[in-house]
């Protein structure tokens, strides 16, 4: 799918759990460059501690509120720019 991306025409935000396996940290890497290579407007956030699912809170292994909380203040804060 990456080779797809100077194709993107929207802005994208991204919000990772560095503990996550899919898309692991380093797969987060690869994706950043390629944006930045195709000058994609994007934003990335990354959360120490947190896997796949975080923002999941009907599950307590993955769920991680402050990761959570930031990360709905952040989708909250692009909608408002690249959506109002």
């Amino acid at each position: 799918m990456i080779d797809l991306t100077p194709q993107l025409n929207a802005p994208i935000l991204g919000l990772f759990g560095n503990d996550d396996t899919g898309p692991s940290p380093a797969q987060v890497n690869q994706h950043e460059e390629a944006l930045k290579a195709a000058g994609k407007t994007y934003q990335f956030h990354r959360y120490d501690g947190a896997g796949h699912g975080f923002f999941y809170y009907h599950n307590p292994t993955s769920y991680r509120p402050q990761a959570a909380m930031d990360g709905w203040d952040k989708l909250l804060g692009w909608f408002d720019q690249h959506l109002a």
